[in-house]
């Protein structure tokens, strides 16, 4: 496998050098239509590159400890990672490398919703995702990661995919993202539906599901109980919530820390759609029912309509988060 690593990654390291700057030389031009024509040719540019995902050790491992020489590595999947390290299975080293092949240029890139995908340069196991929100969504233009390890019998059974947009494990952004990271998807064989297909099932289809099946315009009705609720109070009291931890969560904190690898795709994601976010932002504040975020919108359930009034932090988020994109397009930097 780890041969293959490097094979891959001698082949496209001179472009990934090129990436590392390429946010900070992205103008927005002075129409919607330029910055639209700018973020694409930016997101195409950038959806699928090879990185460290490595942590430096603190001390260097002792010489003679084969063990203490694996690294450790910046995922939820940290653990099990190690453990394959030494391993030798050539048919999932194939399987992946044939896959990876795939997303270069099919991860789907677009002004209303894109996919990005890192992997680790010496280990095409370990990956992480971006995918943005979905116009017309409670999700739309929220930046959502996701850890993601292709364990040691992969393709014969679906990858191991942690959801991390969570506010700490706080968040449950949907029923089929949970607080603690499960991510409830038939691919994946953690839903109901069709499954995986060994061997001809890929990551690209886990990915395009979950952005386009999940981070939905009315995610209420993905509970199979509430699938037939569409448009009651409840559900629009449940997106409305959704929308409060997008901004605070997805939107806000991203912005303000962004995770590792993630920094450049971030910053040039919301300097670009600044004019667009401020708009919305507007918007979803006028949809706010004022009610108190619930770190699971499954409260609202009870049958009482969005019209309760209590204090909550959504306005002072919005504001700030239109201080940042305007701090961005002022600045023109990302650093």
């Amino acid at each position: 496998m780890i041969n293959t690593a490097h094979a891959i990654d001698r082949s496209r390291a001179r472009p990934r050098a090129m990436h590392l700057l390429s946010g900070a030389l992205v103008d927005a031009g002075s129409t919607d239509e330029s910055a639209r024509k700018a973020y694409v040719e930016f997101a195409t540019r950038v959806r699928f590159e090879y990185c460290d995902l490595t942590i430096p050790p603190t001390v260097p491992p002792p010489g003679n400890d084969t063990e203490a020489q694996v690294p450790h590595y910046k995922s939820y999947f940290n653990n099990e990672i190690r453990m394959l390290a030494l391993s030798d299975l050539p048919k999932r080293s194939l399987a992946i490398a044939k896959e990876l092949s795939i997303p270069t240029s099919n991860l789907p890139v677009a002004w209303d919703s894109s996919v990005f995908l890192r992997i680790d340069e010496t280990r095409v196991d370990v990956l992480k995702a971006l995918i943005t929100g979905p116009e017309s969504t409670p999700y739309h233009n929220g930046c959502y990661l996701f850890d993601i390890f292709l364990g040691p019998s992969y393709n014969q059974m679906p990858p191991n995919v942690k959801y991390m947009t969570t506010n700490g494990g706080k968040f449950r952004f949907n029923p089929n993202l949970y607080a603690d990271g499960k991510v409830c998807l038939s691919l994946l064989g953690t839903w109901s539906g069709p499954g995986w297909v060994a061997g001809k099932s890929t990551l690209l289809q886990v990915l395009i599901s979950i952005q386009s099946m999940i981070l939905c315009e009315e995610p209420y009705l993905n509970e199979p109980g509430w699938a037939s609720s569409g448009g009651t109070p409840q559900s629009k009291a449940y997106s409305a919530n959704v929308r409060r931890m997008v901004v605070k969560t997805a939107m806000l904190g991203n912005l303000q820390n962004p995770p590792e690898p993630w920094a450049d795709i971030i910053r040039t994601h919301y300097r670009l759609k600044a004019k667009e976010i401020s708009a919305q932002l507007d918007h979803w504040l006028s949809l706010d029912d004022g009610r108190a975020t619930q770190s699971d919108g499954a409260a609202y359930s009870d049958g009482r309509g969005p019209g309760a009034s209590t204090n909550n932090d959504f306005a002072a988020d919005v504001a700030e988060l239109k201080r940042l994109l305007k701090d961005l397009q002022t600045n023109k930097t990302l650093v």
